[in-house]
C-alpha cells in the first residue's frame, strides 16, 4: 500500500524557488457539443498562473444535452478540454463529480481513458473502496525525493438514492427531512470506508516519512462543514461570493473530524456549487470553493474561473490561495456568448 501512496506517474517537484502551484478547476460540464469557449478559458488561466499541476475537481463531463456516453466520446472531449495543458506539458489530475457518469459511462470505465493521457497523473485507487479514483499524489522538494506536501483526491459520489441501493436500504428511505440541512437535495458524500482509507493512509505516510505531511484535500460535493462557513461568516473569516446555498450531502461522513484528528489536512477545496467561490477557516482548516469553468450551465460571467493554491516547501503548512477570474484576464471575450 505504501508504495502506491508514494507513487506518481510523473514526478511532482517544487520549482527552483521551492514553490509548487496548483490550479483547481471544477464543473467544466464538457461533452459532445460543449462550448468552444471552455478550452481558451483554460488556456488563459494556465498562461496567467503557470501552474505546476491542474486539478479538474469533478463534473468534468456534463449533464443534459452536453454529455458523453462512451469511452470514444470521452477521449475526444478530453483531448479538446486538456489541449492547453497537454501542450504545455503540465501534469493534471481529476476527481469525479455527481454528473460525470450520468449517461451510461461508468466512472470505473472512464478512469482508464483519463489515465491514458500523457500528462494525467490520476490514479484509479483501491477498487474495494466506494467510488473511483480515491488517491493521493506526493509533491516533493526541489531536487530531492523528500515529500513535502500531499494532494488527496476523493470521489464524493452522486445522490442518496444510489447510497440506499449500495447499502441495502429501502428505495423510499427519506434522507432529506422537512427541516433539512443546507440545500436539502439529497446529495451523497464521501463514504465511511473512504474516511477509514484516508486515516490509515495518512498514518502510513507519516510512518514512511517520519513526520506528518501537510496536504490539500479535493472533492466535488462539499462536506457539511462548508455550510458552517456559509452560516457563520464573521467567525470564519468568510471571503468571496455565495450566490446559492451549499449543496452538501445530508449524511455527515465524519471526514472533517478524521482530518482534524490526523492534523495533516490544511485546506479543502470543493466544486459543485457553481456560483460560490468563497473561503473561510474552521478549526484551523481552510474550506473553499473553486468557482466553475463551464459555459453550458448557469455560471455567472464574473465568477467563472479557478482557484490557485501556492505551496512553499520551506513552510508547506501555510497554503496561500486565491481565485483567478476569466473575465479579469480575457475581458469581454471571457463572457458567455449568448446563443441565438
Amino acid at each position: 500500500m505504501t508504495q502506491d501512496l508514494l507513487y506518481s506517474k510523473l514526478p511532482l517537484h517544487c520549482g527552483a524557488d521551492g514553490k509548487f502551484k496548483i490550479l483547481a478547476l471544477s464543473d467544466a460540464h464538457a461533452g459532445v457539443g460543449f462550448s468552444k469557449q471552455v478550452a481558451p478559458a483554460i488556456q488563459a488561466l494556465v498562461d496567467k498562473c503557470r501552474p505546476d499541476l491542474v486539478l479538474f475537481n469533478g463534473d468534468t463531463m456534463g449533464p443534459g444535452r452536453i454529455h458523453v456516453e462512451n469511452q470514444e466520446q470521452l477521449r475526444d472531449v478530453l483531448t479538446e478540454l486538456t489541449a492547453p495543458i497537454e501542450a504545455a506539458g503540465i501534469p493534471w489530475a481529476h476527481t469525479f463529480g455527481n454528473h460525470d457518469d450520468n449517461f451510461g459511462l461508468a466512472n470505473v470505465d472512464a478512469e482508464p481513458v483519463y489515465e491514458s493521457f500523457a500528462h494525467c497523473v490520476s490514479k484509479a485507487g483501491d477498487p474495494s473502496l466506494s467510488g473511483c479514483a480515491n488517491y493521493v499524489l506526493p509533491i516533493r522538494a526541489h531536487g530531492s525525493d523528500e515529500i513535502v506536501f500531499d494532494l488527496w483526491c476523493l470521489d464524493s459520489h452522486r445522490g442518496m438514492n444510489e447510497f440506499a441501493r449500495q447499502y441495502g436500504l429501502p428505495e423510499d428511505t427519506r434522507f432529506v427531512l422537512p427541516v433539512h440541512f443546507a440545500e436539502g437535495r439529497g446529495y451523497d458524500s464521501v463514504h465511511f470506508d473512504q474516511v477509514m482509507w484516508y486515516y490509515t493512509a495518512s498514518q502510513e505516510i507519516e510512518r514512511r516519512c517520519g513526520k506528518k505531511i501537510p496536504g490539500l484535500m479535493c472533492m466535488h460535493i462539499p462536506l457539511p462543514e462548508m455550510y458552517l462557513i456559509y452560516k457563520n461568516r464573521d467567525l470564519t473569516g468568510f471571503e468571496g461570493s455565495a450566490r446559492e446555498e451549499v449543496g452538501c450531502g445530508e449524511m455527515n461522513p465524519g471526514l472533517f473530524s478524521a482530518c482534524l484528528q490526523r492534523g495533516d489536512i490544511k485546506a479543502m477545496v470543493f466544486g459543485h456549487d457553481h456560483i460560490c467561490d468563497y473561503i473561510g477557516t474552521y478549526c484551523g482548516v481552510k474550506l473553499c470553493y473553486d468557482g466553475g469553468i463551464e459555459y453550458d450551465a448557469y455560471q455567472h460571467d464574473d465568477l467563472r474561473g479557478g482557484r490557485v493554491f501556492e505551496i512553499d516547501e520551506k513552510n508547506p503548512e501555510e497554503i496561500n490561495t486565491y481565485m483567478l477570474y476569466i473575465e479579469d484576464i480575457m475581458g469581454f471575450e471571457g463572457r458567455k456568448i449568448k446563443q441565438r
